[in-house]
Parts: C-alpha cells; structure tokens; sequence
C-alpha cells in the first residue's frame, strides 16, 4: 500500500528542481545550430493556407495594391471637401466706339434699362457735343466736345476721372484701341491719348478737318477727312502706312469696317455731283468696288449680313430725293430692286439694322422699319426728329435719340412704346446712345453727359446704384 504524499509548496519545488550534478554534453549548442541550417524551414500557415516565398509577394503586392486604393480614396474625400472653385465673374460689357461697333449697325452689348427710366447723374464738359456717342470702357464713360477737350467720368457714380484739351475742336466720334483713345480734330490732327489719362501717346497731322470715327483694323487706323482722303495710320504710333488714298469727295461721316473692307461714304466733288459708297482693301488701300448714291453727303455706313446700308442726299439744301440704299458688301451691287424713299422726302439716316431689320430714322419725325432683304416698309413710329436721330438696339428694344430733347424706347417685337416712363425727357439735344450695364450713356447739346438707368434690376439682379 502506498503511502499517501502530501502536496505543499516545499514537495513541489523540490520535484521540479533538476539534479546538481546535470550537466549538458560538451558542443550541444554548436550541434543544434548546424542541424538547423542544413535542414529547410518551413512557415506556418495561415487559417490553413501554406505561406510559400511566392505566395509571400504575392500577399505583399496586394497588400501595397489595398494601401495606394485606401490613399486614393482619402484623396478623393478630402478634395471633395473643399469648397468648389468659383470662376471670375465675366468682365462688364463694353462699348469702344461710335455706333456700337466697326460696322456702326447699331447692335449694342447691353444690357438694357429696367424698368422705370430716370437720369441717374448728369455732368457738364467744357462744350457742346454732337451726333457722336460717349464711350464706356473699364468702369468710365469717356467723351468728346466741341471746345476740343476729352473728358472721362465714372460709369457708376458720374465722378470725372479727367480731362484734357487737344488744343482744336473736336466734331468726331472717339475709338479705343489698345488702351489708347484715337480721335480727330477741325485743325486736321489725329490724337491719340492714354484711357487712363495723361501725355498724349502720339499726334499725327492729316491736314484737314476729321469728322470720322477711325476704325482699327488688324492693328492700322483708318481716318477719313473732310479734304476727300482716307489715312491708314499705324493704331500704337500713328505713323502713315501709305499714301492717303483720295477719294471721290469730302468725308463727312464715320467709316465702317468689316472683315478686311473699309466702307467710306463721300459726298460730291461739287453740290450737284453724286456722293459715292466706296469699298477698300484693309490690307493693300486698293479699291475693291464703288457705288453712286445722291448729290449731297453720304451718311455713316452701316454693315449687317454681308449687306452695306448708306443714305444719301445729306447736307444737301436743294430739294431733291434722299434714299436709303442697299449693296451688297462682297461686290457692290444693289442689294434691293430700288432704294427706299420716305414720303415725305426727308433726309433718312440709318439708325441700327439688327434681327433682319433696318431702323430707319427721317427728319420728318418719323422711324420706318424696313425688311433688311426687299427694303420694304414693315411698320414705323413718330420720334418726333427734325435733325439728327439716332438709335440703338438691345434684346428686342430700339432706343431712339431724338432732337425733341427725348430718349424713346419701343418694342420691336408689338412695335409699341417701351413701358412705363417712356420716352424719357432730357436737357439739351441727345446724341447718339451708348447702351451699356443698365445705362443709356449719352452726350448732349448743351454740355452735358447723361446716365439713364431704371427702377428695376440689373442683369445681376441687384438694384442698380
């Protein structure tokens, strides 16, 4: 029978202890290590799977593949966090010479006036203004007078920016180009100013009184005088390209241009001989075609769908027909079967030509609208005109500056009279207008720059100031 052992903590140490007398054979270590060497290892697996080398890069690329996607997705988080890039809002529409553009038909950038119209400010220049329209171009509106001086005002606010003489009066609309304002004067000097203000640029004498806007095309400036000459002037030094070419007659109105043809209108060489339409190369000064209108002056031609709109007769004291003709630009033939003739026989001027239309203003206080394709009459207004009308189209809108000391503003489309507040009064004979951010600039006969705004809002849809 065995005897029974008793379990203490002293029973225990003393079993596991191992004998002082063990010891390890001598190289043991040495042995083991040798033995692990030559023989080869194998991995554990993983939830059963044998880790290979193979396998092992396998798993490490998949696992580098796992981390770019994770990254990428971060990416992607963040970069949608942040707030969304806004683009710069568009610059303001502008308007940088006389009529609305180089082929003067009147088109202007708007937008147009809303609601009620009202004068919104009113500033005084050194003298009276004429037919020409003001200019607006990066936040100014720029004039010139007939006491020679040029004069920039704040679009918004009407604050005059400056103001300079050019020693001569001044009886010509202004062109901008570059930067730098281009106009004519009654001593038959062509100027050309810095936008900003400051020393004239460069000043190029032509010998004849200039009652042209210049057009600018592909950088030559083109200026006509009341001598019957046509200058092609470098646009940044006003150095003379060529010889002025001579044309048929006096030039007594703005030129147009379009594509690479510059339209010019001369009155007779003498009150009883034809005034001409002529077309020149842009490029060589070579006369592309001619076309003769009526005894008298030519007015400013108006360029729309490769057809060239010009009326004759101007200036002209003796009774006799003042038409409105059409010619095709490309090679001068008529465009219309017969000119247009109002029935009163009054002087006609062309206003604008926009949406297959030709606004037609007469000094008989009358606007005939006429199909721009046959020349036929399609419906007309009063303007209440005896001198120089002029007229602008916006969005389906034609605005009418009349002698009658009034802006008046129809739609096209019901032929009716604007809305409320239509036709607005002004002090002094408007000239043409400049319509522009909610505004009809316009210049006076009295010596006055005008800003019409309305009630409504802007095309912002904020309040104008």
């Amino acid at each position: 029978m065995s005897t029974p052992i008793r379990l203490t903590d002293a029973a225990i140490t003393q079993a596991l202890a191992l004998p002082t007398d063990l010891r390890a054979p001598m190289g043991l270590s040495d042995q083991i290590r040798s033995a692990v060497a030559i023989t080869p290892q194998r991995r554990g697996s993983v939830l059963g799977w044998r880790v290979t080398r193979r396998r092992a890069i396998v798993l490490r690329l998949a696992l580098v593949a796992v981390a770019l996607l994770v990254l990428g997705g971060l990416v992607l988080i963040v970069g949608s966090r942040r707030p969304p890039v806004v683009p710069p809002p568009p610059p303001p529409p502008t308007t940088s010479t006389y009529h609305g553009g180089f082929e003067r038909n009147g088109l202007m950038p708007g937008p147009a006036v809303a609601g009620v119209p009202s004068v919104v400010w009113h500033q005084t220049v050194k003298g009276p203004m004429g037919a020409w329209s003001p200019v607006v171009l990066d936040g100014m509106v720029v004039v010139a007078d007939r006491s020679g001086y040029v004069s920039a005002f704040n679009e918004v606010t009407g604050d005059q920016l400056w103001q300079q003489s050019v020693g001569a009066p001044i009886n010509a609309g202004i062109t901008v180009n570059a930067g730098l304002i281009i106009v004519g004067d009654d001593a038959g000097v062509v100027h050309a100013l810095p936008l900003t203000g400051g020393a004239e640029r460069w000043r190029t004498t032509v010998g004849a009184p200039v009652h042209s806007a210049a057009v600018v095309v592909g950088g030559t400036a083109f200026v006509g005088t009341t001598d019957g000459r046509l200058w092609a002037l470098d646009a940044m030094t006003g150095t003379s390209k060529w010889a002025p070419v001579v044309t048929a007659g006096p030039i007594s109105r703005a030129i147009a241009a379009s594509g690479d043809q510059v339209f010019v209108g001369s009155g007779g060489a003498t009150p009883a001989e034809s005034g001409t339409l002529q077309a020149y190369d842009a490029t060589t000064d070579a006369l592309r075609w001619a076309a003769p209108v009526e005894p008298g002056n030519t007015s400013t031609p108006s360029v729309a769908e490769e057809v060239v709109f010009v009326t004759g007769g101007l200036d002209q004291t003796a009774t006799g027909a003042h038409d409105l003709f059409a010619f095709n630009a490309g090679t001068g033939k008529p465009a219309w079967v017969a000119p247009f003739r109002a029935p009163s026989g009054k002087t006609l001027l062309v206003g604008a030509v926009a949406g297959g239309q030709v606004f037609a203003l007469g000094t008989d206080g009358s606007m005939y609208v006429l199909d721009a394709v046959t020349g036929s009459e399609v419906w007309g207004a009063p303007i209440g005109s005896r001198q120089s009308p002029s007229a602008g189209v916006v969005n389906g809108s034609v605005y009418v500056t009349s002698d009658d000391r009034t802006v008046h503003a129809f739609d096209i489309a019901s032929h009716q009279t604007l809305g409320e507040g239509w036709p607005i009064a002004v002090a002094g004979v408007p000239g043409s207008p400049a319509i522009v951010d909610g505004r009809i600039f316009v210049g006076t006969s009295s010596g006055e720059v005008l800003s019409i705004g309305g009630s409504g809002p802007s095309s912002s849809g904020a309040p104008l100031p």
